[in-house]
């Protein structure tokens, strides 16, 4: 029993080593201790970095000045009990009898016991993994009896603490550089899910511009106009200028400009007296007022009457509010981004939105790009939005099966990001509920996929780009001309093209092709 309390306490003193130093000195003891009266050295040896020579660590009793500067004993030597014990990872016992003066290893252990030694034992110390890190020389003025299995207990211990603690001392740089940069990665990639920025989802060219632009206005006061088609995710990026700004702790206010008409909206924008006007029954602060030290977003901007564009207009100049009814100013301290899906140069070229107001608001611009521009982020946005309706409809491992990305890529998603994402959670809605994976006959009606699931890859090209040609002759007003600019191809090229549209079209409906003198739609070429 007490043997086994001895052994317990040299474990937890081995588990409190803080280098391979103190646990060879620690181990020096342990052996010397449990071994008793008849072992009166013990020395601790470990092999170098290089393998090719082994250094005395620890020893018992314990000589500062004899392990200050200890003499490399080379592990090659054979004759050398320790050498030859380490060499082969087995013990080895030697008489001093056999030697005609003492071994290296013996001579640096007991410098001073020379013609003392009667006998010596050496007990290679071998980590897990039957790697030899070095051996444990015991040194006795008389015979040595056996190793107990204490010792040896010991030993395998020790020799498991001293493998960990010797790699960290010897590649302490290189553990030590591993763990900063771990913690760097983690605490950076708990930096980057924290940034607001983060929100704006892509890794395309065009949606790393628009992050980069966001941490770049976001210190500033400026206004920005955000522009883009439905569903591109204007309301998106606004927020995130507003959470990545210094105003992200003051309130952040949304009113559509379409939703209201024109009476109703400037009252909800800049508040009114009581009386001011019918069922005006009590004083309304209005929502810049009330959106004081933060961000309003007006969304649809270029619906707004012109009437209240000239009211916003003096709020952008003077900062200041004056309600319906009132004739006094309130000075306001905000922010002021809008978004729209129309292009605002041509609503001024055209009388519908004040120029002085548009290159106000326009003074930063942000233009976000359409779904089909940026289709690499497909996966991305598919990742996000499949991780959210796992949770909410309890459908854990949602993944979109590799055969329907092809047809994803061939859709013109003309309601982009949200349309995707209605896509997604119709299929998730629709599908049962013990399916993980989303084929393309569940993303895709039944049209679209015998339209896009049965074509090759040629097939799916040409129709995206059919789509792509017939989206922006409908934008450019069938102008052939600028859709050709705008798509950077002759215009030759394009004509061409609308006439295989025309026929491939006039072909599937039974009709006579007569693409070469009308294009589809009725664009003239």
């Amino acid at each position: 029993m007490t043997e086994v309390l001895a052994l317990k306490e040299w474990g937890g003193r081995l588990r409190a080593c803080s280098g391979p130093a103190d646990a060879a000195h620690c181990l020096a003891r342990a052996v010397a201790g449990l071994s008793g009266a008849r072992v009166c050295s013990v020395g601790v040896f470990l092999l170098d970095q290089s393998g090719k020579a082994l250094l005395l660590e620890g020893r018992h009793p314990c000589d500062a000045a004899l392990l200050a500067d200890p003499t490399a004993i080379p592990a090659w030597e054979l004759d050398d009990p320790l050498a030859f014990s380490v060499h082969g990872g087995t013990p080895s016992r030697v008489d001093s009898e056999l030697f005609a003066g003492l071994p290296p290893s013996l001579e640096l252990l007991c410098p001073d016991m020379e013609g003392d030694i009667r006998s010596a034992a050496v007990e290679p110390l071998v980590a897990p993994g039957n790697a030899v890190l070095g051996g444990v020389v015991m040194v006795s003025r008389g015979r040595l009896p056996a190793v107990s299995d204490h010792v040896r207990i010991v030993l395998d211990y020790a020799a498991a603490i001293l493998d960990g603690a010797v790699f960290k001392s010897r590649h302490h740089l290189l553990v030590n550089g591993l763990s900063q940069d771990c913690a760097r990665l983690e605490r950076e990639a708990r930096d980057a899910r924290l940034r607001p920025e983060s929100s704006i989802l892509g890794m395309s060219e065009s949606m790393e511009a628009i992050r980069s632009m966001v941490v770049s206005i976001s210190a500033s006061d400026a206004p920005v106009l955000i522009t883009g088609e439905t569903g591109t995710g204007k309301e998106v990026v606004a927020t995130a200028i507003h959470n990545a700004s210094p105003r992200r702790h003051g309130p952040f206010v949304q009113i559509n400009c379409a939703a209201l008409p024109s009476n109703l909206l400037e009252s909800e924008l800049f508040g009114h007296r009581k009386g001011a006007f019918s069922g005006a029954d009590a004083d309304h602060p209005g929502l810049l007022r009330s959106a004081n030290g933060g961000t309003v977003l007006l969304d649809e901007i270029g619906d707004m009457p012109l009437d209240v564009q000239s009211k916003l207009l003096r709020v952008l100049q003077e900062h200041t509010v004056r309600p319906v009814g009132e004739v006094r100013s309130h000075a306001v301290n905000i922010r002021v981004l809008a978004a729209t899906n129309r292009d605002m140069a041509e609503a001024v070229e055209r009388g519908e939105f004040r120029r002085d107001l548009y290159h106000r608001l326009a003074l930063v611009h942000l233009k976000l790009p359409p779904l089909r521009e940026r289709l690499e982020d497909l996966p991305v946005l598919a990742r996000h939005h499949l991780a959210q309706l796992a949770v909410r409809y309890r459908r854990p491992g949602l993944c979109i099966a590799p055969e329907a990305w092809a047809a994803l890529s061939s859709l013109p998603f003309l309601g982009n990001v949200r349309e995707f994402f209605s896509m997604l959670e119709k299929a998730v809605i629709m599908t049962d509920k013990s399916a993980t994976t989303l084929s393309a006959r569940d993303l895709l009606e039944g049209e679209s996929v015998r339209k896009y699931g049965s074509l090759k890859l040629n097939d799916l090209v040409k129709s995206y780009e059919s789509s792509i040609i017939l989206e922006v002759m409908k934008f450019y007003g069938n102008r052939t001309r600028e859709a050709a600019r705008a798509l950077g191809v002759p215009i030759r090229t394009l004509n061409h093209k609308l006439s295989r549209i025309g026929g491939a079209q006039a072909s599937m409906a039974g009709l006579p092709d007569d693409s070469q003198c009308r294009s589809p739609r009725g664009t003239h070429v």
